[in-house]
């Protein structure tokens, strides 16, 4: 008999088509396998979009469930406590609807709830942990609520093996002793081969300068990345110095938000910067790792990982990075760039001013070997290997 996965996921945006991406490449044409993916139904046009250019197939083996938007609109619009009930009970109706042997539930942060109170799943499930928010010595109410709830949650029965992201937090969950299997997974990062052609045709249409250290902010650009402090910091630094500094901003940018940076911006008209706002193609993305002096990473208040630190480790490229959390420990720890106290101006100008002067030592090494550590087979061969 087949085995009959389902893939379920209601958020389409983010990090959140991409993992599903990887994994109908991963399962696609094995005749072991009827995979069937059940998410917003935009993810199919975004999937369809992207196929050529990143080399997705889609085997026959695969099948698409699609969740009408107004549906998804409807659930999303309503409290946290709901939509965790809600979507659980949605899951375990898919799962009947099919037959699944195994189901991949790919965010599991928001369905806690609705896994202790909701119905009972016919088939194992397991399930991708993102953002744990909170650290294990927290003892404030908000995180003992969650820690309380958590535990809960795999003493329930309902979630055979949890994937998760925040390594630091795995050996407190298997800690909590229950029959849920606490598998440490990585954040996967996709790479492709690009051209000299295409790296020099990025160049041109972006006008990157040869002469200026490259400092890339990648991701969705809003106030945790840490670009108001680096453009304060850029300010005060006289203009010898600015001279030699281009900054790059790549990636989606909230309207209210591109405001307050531009605005920052007329505050250091010395500072060269190249704005590449919006969704880049994959290929893209990774011609601006490639093409960057250093990775920024000065995050404000995430503890967590980023997937930003395994791209800069792919590029082999040194990263200016937050001292706090997981980012932080990682860095200092393996040699993989500077940490600052991302919060203070004054450090960051310090810290820039000596990175213009003597660059960034880092350890080639350690870096590429953060990249195979999570690289997108170590993520889908994890996956594969527990769920089968």
């Amino acid at each position: 008999m087949k085995n009959r996965i389902l893939l379920f996921d209601t958020i389409t945006d983010g990090h959140h088509p991409d993992y599903l991406i990887h994994l109908i490449g991963f399962y696609s044409g094995n005749q072991e396998v009827e995979l069937f993916v059940a998410t917003g139904e935009s993810f199919k046009s975004q999937f369809d979009e992207r196929q050529k250019a990143e080399d997705n197939p889609w085997g026959d083996n695969v099948t698409f469930m699609p969740i009408p938007t107004d549906k998804l609109n409807s659930i999303h619009s309503k409290p946290i406590y709901l939509r965790s009930i809600i979507e659980w009970n949605m899951l375990v109706e898919t799962v009947k609807e099919i037959n699944a042997s195994q189901v991949l539930l790919m965010y599991f942060d928001y369905y806690q709830l609705g896994i202790l109170i909701g119905k009972k799943a016919p088939c194992p499930v397991s399930a991708i942990y993102f953002r744990p928010n909170f650290a294990e010595n927290d003892n404030g109410i908000y995180p003992q609520i969650k820690k309380w709830m958590l535990s809960k949650v795999l003493k329930s029965g309902q979630i055979q093996n949890l994937f998760c992201l925040v390594h630091a937090l795995v050996p407190y969950m298997e800690a909590q002793k229950t029959q849920t299997h606490i598998v440490l997974i990585c954040d996967p990062v996709k790479q492709f081969e690009v051209s000299s052609p295409e790296v020099a045709e990025f160049r041109n249409k972006f006008k990157i300068p040869t002469d200026k250290k490259i400092f890339l902010n990648f991701g969705y650009l809003d106030d945790r990345k840490g670009m108001e402090v680096f453009i304060d910091a850029c300010a005060t630094l006289p203009k010898e110095a600015l001279a030699k500094i281009c900054l790059m901003l790549a990636g989606p940018v909230p309207e209210y938000y591109e405001k307050l940076i531009e605005a920052k911006l007329a505050q250091a008209p010395a500072l060269e910067v190249i704005r590449c706002y919006g969704y880049l193609p994959a290929r893209e993305v990774q011609i601006c790792f490639e093409i960057s002096d250093v990775v920024l990473i000065l995050y404000q208040d995430f503890l967590n990982m980023s997937s930003v630190l395994i791209r800069a480790a792919m590029a082999n490229k040194p990263t200016f990075a937050t001292r706090t959390g997981m980012i932080g420990e990682l860095v200092s720890r393996n040699n993989l760039g500077l940490i600052v106290d991302a919060t203070s101006i004054n450090e960051v100008a310090g810290d820039l001013t000596k990175i213009i002067q003597n660059g960034i030592s880092y350890s080639k090494d350690n870096l590429k070997q953060l990249a195979e550590e999570n690289s997108l087979y170590s993520f889908l061969s994890t996956i594969d290997q527990t769920i089968r």
